[in-house]
């Protein structure tokens, strides 16, 4: 039928401690910050930080999430 929306699937189920990370570039008035957002997928709490630069460590780095 014309119209129907495909049906949704629920997300994977993943074990405790498996985070999901996104980053963007957000462009501002006085230049570019790296948003992070870190998803724990088995509780789907998130945490979002702003950076001014940002490289491979940058993740993981405990001091840079604080």
């Amino acid at each position: 039928m014309e119209g129907d929306k495909p049906k949704r699937q629920r997300f994977k189920r993943h074990p405790i401690g498996f985070f999901h990370i996104d980053i963007a570039e957000v462009q501002t008035v006085e230049g570019k910050l790296y948003l992070f957002v870190v998803i724990d997928r088995t509780s789907t709490f998130a945490v979002t930080h702003l950076v001014e630069k940002a490289d491979r460590r940058t993740p993981g780095n405990s001091s840079s999430i604080s």
